[in-house]
């Protein structure tokens, strides 16, 4: 059974998505709960902390320390192509690859279109710390003397693939014939992300040329790191 503090948590996100924080009050989210008025307070605080934590709770927490886990940094044996796949991959897995409550979605989603003071700081560091990680890798791709704001470009093209997935995904559920699903697992969209993303980075042929050679729908995930002979070394 569900403790006090979850139900609460549960209540809060449920109707600040659909409200909004202003639009959901203290007393609302209790009687939906099941609790006292007076629980907010002895668990959370106020509404504010409240609302904070329901928005950490709907967060895909993608971490991309955990890239490094177990490994010193600096004395990672991985390439940069490699890392920048791994990157890929996680992402796209705490993004689309467990099932996420309709809430959690509305939630983050009323946060990024209209950030509240109460969760700046949060999103701040949690999304700055994960870009700034793909910006370290990058760095170990990208020729010298590119400019600064093509980086983030590029980085920032690369989030935006792997976020797309889950922003849109009611959507995409009436785009994607039935059919056609299964290639859109985790997986798969790795895959196709990472040789999408190499491609334009130079690290293999060119996207079309992959495709009329056969290469594109042969082998698994792990084909997609592969580099091609005629592409310069790391």
């Amino acid at each position: 059974m569900e403790d006090t503090r979850t139900r609460i948590l549960l209540a809060a996100g449920e109707l600040f998505a659909e409200r909004g924080f202003d639009g959901a009050s203290a007393r609302e989210i209790c009687e939906r709960a099941g609790v006292n008025i007076a629980a907010i307070n002895y668990y959370f605080g106020t509404k504010e902390a409240l609302y904070v934590e329901a928005v950490k709770a709907a967060a895909p927490l993608f971490r991309a320390e955990a890239l490094f886990e177990g490994r010193e940094m600096e004395a990672d044996t991985r390439s940069p192509a490699q890392l920048l796949a791994d990157y890929i991959r996680l992402m796209l897995e705490h993004m689309i690859g467990q099932e996420t409550p309709a809430w959690k979605m509305k939630l983050i989603m009323r946060e990024m279109l209209e950030p509240t003071p109460a969760c700046e700081a949060f999103f701040h560091q949690h999304v700055l710390t994960n870009f700034r990680h793909l910006l370290r890798i990058l760095e170990g791709l990208l020729p010298g003397g590119i400019p600064e704001y093509r980086k983030y470009q590029i980085a920032l093209s690369i989030v935006s693939q792997c976020t797309h997935y889950r922003a849109a995904g009611k959507l995409l559920e009436k785009i994607i014939p039935p059919e056609l699903r299964p290639q859109f697992s985790v997986d798969h969209l790795a895959r196709h992300i990472t040789e999408f993303v190499f491609s334009a980075l130079g690290l293999r042929s060119s996207f079309v040329d992959q495709w009329r050679a056969g290469k594109l729908d042969c082998g698994g995930y792990a084909d997609a790191l592969a580099l091609d002979r005629n592409v310069k070394s790391e």
